[in-house]
């Protein structure tokens, strides 16, 4: 059920954890109510929302500061404005049309007796936990040089010609990731091993027969890398949610981007410690890769 909001409003709705921000101030322009309390949409918000096309780094979760109630944020969904209605998270892909603005919708569990109505245009403190948020991003940023790892150890067991990334190494992430979860020091990725990949010139047997030594050269890799230290940054083209996002980084001297709108760490060097395990998944097409790191 809407509460209020202005559709013109929304359309300029922005979002700025991809700068890094963890607090601001902005107005709500948006409130509805959702399951057992209400979403709030406001003009800008430093919060990380679960996207609702690839869910896989956790939400952030904070406070919004009203007045003198501080608010917990438990959840925060992308929100899609389709034909002048709002649809949270996977209500959004079963609507026939794409959304003319994404942006994050605030989940607040408890209102402390304030009324919906009343928020409206309300100037509103809103930060994130930034403990949380730092350790979802170490994990995050650790994902990726993993799938650089696991591509370096695997180049040899192409037959064919295939894509590389930018270390030069054939891209098996990018051939097989199927999906993946990342929450505070953790990422799992679950590679699927399709019949495609072995035209494509990838026999799996050979990986799975090499399974503990490709486990021990990623794992040799991610370390030898913490401690050359590399810088990472997040290229973005503004604060649209929707748009694309890079990754990037430097290894062994060579500049590295991987598509992504996660949020991350300064430098590989934060990171003080990593294990990679890696085994067979539910079958015998799938492979399970989990990353643990310490900060």
């Amino acid at each position: 059920m809407i509460i209020d909001m202005n559709i013109n409003e929304l359309l300029t709705a922005e979002a700025s954890f991809m700068l890094g921000t963890l607090t601001l101030e902005s107005n709500i322009i948006g409130v509805m109510k959702y399951e057992d309390g209400a979403i709030l949409i406001t003009q800008d918000s430093p919060f990380y929302p679960k996207n609702y096309k690839w869910p896989d780094q956790l939400h952030d979760h904070g406070i919004i500061s009203i007045d003198d109630k501080e608010l917990a944020v438990t959840k925060v969904y992308t929100a899609g404005l389709i034909n002048g209605h709002l649809y949270i998270d996977q209500e959004i892909t079963k609507q026939a049309t794409s959304p003319a603005k994404i942006m994050p919708a605030h989940y607040l569990p408890d209102l402390q007796g304030i009324s919906e109505r009343d928020l409206i245009g309300k100037t509103v403190t809103l930060s994130v936990n930034d403990e949380t948020r730092y350790r979802v991003s170490a994990a995050h940023s650790m994902a990726h040089f993993m799938s650089l790892a696991l591509n370096k150890a695997t180049n040899h067991l192409w037959s064919k010609i295939y894509d590389t990334d930018d270390l030069g190494n054939y891209n098996l992430d990018k051939a097989v990731i199927y999906q993946s979860s990342i929450t505070e020091l953790q990422s799992i990725d679950i590679y699927r091993f399709g019949k495609s990949l072995k035209k494509k010139g990838f026999d799996k047997n050979i990986l799975i027969k090499n399974l503990d030594k490709i486990n021990r050269e990623v794992n040799n890799t991610l370390n030898n890398w913490l401690i050359q230290g590399a810088e990472i940054t997040v290229e973005y083209k503004s604060k649209e949610i929707s748009d694309t996002r890079l990754w990037k980084s430097a290894i062994d001297s060579r500049v590295v981007t991987i598509p992504c709108g996660g949020t991350h760490i300064n430098n590989i060097n934060e990171v003080k410690g990593v294990n990679v395990e890696i085994k067979i998944g539910e079958s015998a097409d799938f492979i399970q890769i989990t990353t643990h790191c310490r900060v």
